[in-house]
């Protein structure tokens, strides 16, 4: 693992524009972090008037966006999704 990069938290978040947008329609935002040195942490935070209704099931979420962040070039050897209430 000592040869991977560190993920690049600024291009995470630009990928992730696309569900941020869709998110933030339905009260939420979502804000990436690193989880660890080659890991990226994505949560998603309910705003007062979020939608719980809106949110699509974890599972088929964290694969979205994994898949979003691979094919735009960021690299991470986890990923993680919190969801509210997780």
């Amino acid at each position: 693992m000592s040869g991977k990069l560190q993920p690049d938290v600024e291009s995470a978040v630009s990928a992730l524009q696309p569900f941020s947008s869709g998110l933030a329609a339905d009260g939420y935002s979502l804000v990436v972090s690193l989880l660890h040195e080659h890991g990226l942490r994505v949560e998603i935070v309910a705003g007062p008037d979020a939608c719980e209704d809106c949110l699509i099931p974890k599972e088929m979420f964290t694969e979205m966006l994994s898949t979003r962040l691979s094919c735009q070039g960021v690299s991470f050897s986890e990923f993680t999704l919190v969801y509210p209430n997780d």
